[in-house]
């Protein structure tokens, strides 16, 4: 298949992107994504601007006063996982990378990319020539949502793999616009609406994100369910991020995190209502994932059913809870 066609623009600079940029384009970062859903005419932009030749949007940082890491938004996943910061302070990270699609696209795709992805559907996410069988749903501008009859609501999937883990760190992101730069908490990026995930802007950058270093006895785990270990994107996504007071093995904080299982991720905020403070026990895991199962609410519009996605949430989060925990004793 090939392109449709555009104009394109390689600015040197932040700024002259934001000012290149026009309503009816695109960024270009690593186009593992975009260019294969302009190949399937599912995204047409008039310009493609690509970002790859402003070089401070590449590389990792440490900020020696905040202790916390800097990476810039088009540092390659591969880059991300092979910085010797990432693996000195943050290596559960780097292990997190290697459960993002394969090797030859984690050395084009960008972490800001993969912050950045749209929505899926297997009614939206198909050539142009087949989506002809049906009424336009609401993530092209129709008045339909082909998979839960009579919303209003789009519900197409967030599937993004690194947004997950990060969120459960309490990371932040730096968008950069015409009207200057502004920081924001990872979470609050995400719109929860399957039609537009994030909130950038048509003429917005997402430049930079900030990962704070794990705490003292904390642990971190990211899990996934997919239907092969290697290119597909995840059927459910969970995260972990526990800290324990000192020896005594009490909850100290804790961020439960789902992903794919809605159009974006969803922090389970009753996890450290019921978890601060108190030992972690099977029981006490399992009431923690009765509250994510009460919450989430995957559709049917991925590879797989809601009712297998919906009973795989335990398992998972047992599975993310265990490692959280084995990081911890490690570092004991």
């Amino acid at each position: 298949m090939q392109l449709p066609p555009f104009e394109y623009a390689e600015p040197a600079t932040v700024g002259k992107a934001v000012s290149a940029q026009k309503s009816s384009g695109k960024f270009l970062a690593g186009g593992t994504d975009l260019l294969v859903a302009m190949k399937a005419k599912i995204a047409a932009p008039d310009l493609l601007v690509d970002l790859n030749g402003i070089t401070r949007l590449k590389g990792v940082k440490r900020d020696n006063k905040s202790k916390e890491l800097r990476v810039g938004a088009l540092t390659t996943l591969t880059q991300f996982q092979e910085s010797p910061l990432i693996q000195e302070h943050l290596p559960i990270l780097s292990q997190t990378i290697a459960l993002v699609s394969t090797l030859q696209l984690r050395n084009m795709g960008t972490l800001g990319g993969n912050l950045c992805l749209d929505t899926r559907c297997t009614y939206y996410n198909q050539p142009s020539f087949l989506k002809r069988r049906w009424e336009p749903c609401l993530k092209i501008g129709g008045k339909i949502c082909h998979v839960v009859k009579k919303k209003d609501t789009c519900y197409a999937v967030y599937s993004g793999d690194m947004a997950i883990p990060l969120i459960a760190l309490g990371a932040k992101v730096r968008v950069a616009g015409a009207r200057g730069t502004n920081e924001r908490d990872l979470r609050s990026f995400f719109t929860g609406s399957g039609v537009k995930p994030n909130m950038l802007k048509f003429n917005e950058i997402l430049t930079e994100v900030c990962i704070p270093g794990l705490p003292e006895n904390a642990g971190l785990s990211y899990q996934k369910l997919r239907l092969r270990d290697t290119v597909d994107f995840p059927l459910l996504g969970v995260a972990v991020f526990l800290q324990l007071e000192g020896n005594q093995g009490k909850c100290r904080d804790v961020r439960l995190v789902l992903g794919a299982v809605g159009p974006g991720p969803q922090v389970v905020e009753e996890a450290p209502i019921l978890m601060r403070g108190k030992r972690i026990t099977s029981k006490l895991i399992d009431a923690v994932s009765r509250a994510a199962r009460k919450m989430a609410h995957p559709v049917d519009n991925t590879a797989s059913s809601p009712r297998y996605r919906m009973q795989m949430i335990p398992f998972f989060i047992k599975k993310a809870f265990n490692e959280a925990m084995e990081n911890i004793k490690q570092k004991l």
